[in-house]
């Protein structure tokens, strides 16, 4: 989302005769209704992920990392709030040309601050991988890169290198209001700067905000899915395959999500070479009118994606999450077997059964694996085990009582 939003009211007023309905319509229709949704259900998600996540954050550093992370989608998500979902509302209440300084206010304010928290979420799902990577391939140091500590520390870092980063593109424009009373945005010497467009704008910016994280989020996932196929081959456990599982799932899905969605910055940035000056055709009737609002859903729909993640490949999440609704009608509290032993509870976020699984594949203490699991099905495989320990204690017991009655017999 580049700053380049020196919008020329001049040629704006000149193209007032243009059919605007068709712009009207379309920013109606995928700015409020699509965005609009897409804001209030990230919104939404993030909240109830933060409220089941949220009690397991001090005992895992993979549970914090994923809520430092629904915070910054819920502050990206808050951030664009005022400006795509109220666009099309505005224009058609007020017009097209009538709603342009808040097109213009929100491209030289808005959505820098969209871009700061999209950097601080980019950081934080690199951090959440990084834990992962750690647990699965780099077992003998998750004691110590593993922990709530370091995940707080590397965070807030990250956040403010990020800030820091973007600091200078608040300054790069600002707003002078008309007689009429449009904002005319004015831009800063220095935008007209060559060398400051490819070094700044261009290489340091992407190779930050794409680049690094694609290439290291691929990197990491690849390495984990490797070794964890590779324990897949070496043992049989069944708690060991659903530990496997979610986590191959979970991490594909953050991973191919974030990567397709911030593929449209690239891609806009691209377009605004072929197409200079770019705000000229993206407005009402150019060539890319129909785009303009592409890159900022998507960013939305990353930001908005983790809950449905969780509930789709965390079992464990989504029990938890079920149990919302339904536990109002149960008439006691249900307890497993095991949740009355010492130690870590199975009623965990993430099953302790196959946190215990990773220990014993990687000598790590539990909470710092990343395994979605913990479903009713452990606790019927753990009842299956314990009927058929049962069933052959009593043929033991059956068979020793007639052996027993045999020896007495002869004697």
């Amino acid at each position: 989302m580049e700053s380049t939003a020196a919008v020329d009211s001049t040629s704006t007023q000149a193209a007032a005769p243009l059919n605007a309905r068709p712009c009207v319509l379309y920013y109606f229709v995928f700015g409020t209704l699509v965005g609009g949704s897409t804001i209030i259900i990230g919104l939404v998600g993030n909240v109830v992920s933060l409220s089941i996540l949220g009690r397991e954050r001090k005992k895992s550093s993979t549970i914090q990392a994923l809520c430092l992370l629904a915070v910054a989608d819920t502050c990206l998500l808050l951030a664009y709030l005022p400006t795509i979902p109220l666009s099309g509302i505005w224009e058609i209440t007020m017009g097209l040309y009538e709603s342009m300084n808040l097109v213009v206010f929100a491209s030289a304010y808005i959505y820098e601050a969209v871009r700061v928290c999209n950097q601080v979420s980019a950081f934080l799902t690199m951090i959440l991988m990084w834990q992962r990577y750690v647990a699965v391939c780099l077992p003998h140091k998750a004691k110590q890169l593993c922990t709530v500590r370091i995940v707080n520390i590397t965070s807030a870092c990250t956040s403010v290198s990020a800030c820091l980063f973007y600091l200078p593109n608040f300054f790069l424009y600002s707003i002078d209001i008309s007689e009429d009373g449009a904002f005319q945005p004015v831009s800063h010497p220095l935008v007209q700067n060559a060398y400051f467009q490819m070094i700044y704008s261009v290489i340091l910016t992407y190779l930050l905000s794409y680049i690094i994280p694609v290439v290291s989020l691929m990197y990491m996932s690849i390495a984990i899915l490797s070794k964890l196929k590779l324990h897949s081959n070496q043992t049989h456990s069944t708690n060991f395959q659903h530990v496997r599982k979610d986590l191959t799932k979970s991490s594909i899905g953050i991973v191919v999500i974030f990567v397709l969605c911030q593929s449209f910055q690239p891609i806009r940035r691209v377009l605004m070479w072929v197409y200079d000056p770019y705000v000229r055709n993206v407005g009402c009737g150019r060539d890319l009118s129909y785009f303009s609002m592409v890159p900022h859903v998507t960013l939305m729909l990353n930001s908005s994606a983790n809950f449905c993640i969780y509930i789709l490949f965390a079992r464990g999440f989504r029990r938890k999450f079920i149990a919302i609704f339904t536990r109002k009608n149960n008439v006691a509290p249900t307890y497993s077997s095991e949740s009355t032993r010492p130690g870590p509870s199975t009623n965990n976020l993430f099953s302790s059964r196959g946190c215990e699984r990773i220990m014993t594949l990687s000598g790590t203490d539990s909470t710092h694996c990343m395994p979605l699991s913990g479903t009713n099905t452990d606790r019927i495989e753990i009842a299956d085990e314990t009927r058929i320990k049962i069933r052959t204690f009593i043929f033991i017991c059956l068979g020793l009582e007639e052996k027993i009655c045999f020896i007495l017999k002869n004697v």
